[in-house]
């Protein structure tokens, strides 16, 4: 199995030194094309990995009027986001192999500009 260095933690960084703290096991490394397309403002977002898996998120809606409903999480000083967008996971499914195969319908979703550095 090939082993990244930034998964680990190696080259340092805040968020990814929590990620190997919290999750310190990894899987072999899949390598596919990806399709994605997102509008954060109208809270739209799909995602696409041939054979491997797939999300789909819209804005929530009011259960009785099917309004959409526009909700934010700001965190001035985030250190993974300072504003968010929430939504609703549609559907997401991911099926890569033993160990990691999962399928939400109608959960939390979240749209966010993050800017990760050292």
């Amino acid at each position: 199995m090939k082993s990244f260095a930034i998964e680990s933690g190696q080259h340092g960084g805040l968020i990814w030194e929590i990620s190997a703290a919290v999750a310190p096991s990894s899987m072999e490394a899949l390598f596919a094309p990806i399709s994605f397309k997102v509008d954060r403002e109208k809270r739209r977002a799909t995602v696409l990995i041939p054979d491997i898996g797939e999300t789909n998120i819209e804005p929530i809606k009011n259960p009785v009027t099917g309004e959409e409903h526009r909700a934010r999480i700001v965190l001035p000083d985030g250190f993974e986001y300072k504003e968010a967008e929430m939504g609703n996971t549609v559907y997401c499914r991911v099926d890569a192999g033993e160990g990691l195969a999962f399928e939400l319908k109608n959960t939390y979703g979240q749209l966010n500009a993050f800017d990760w550095n050292n």
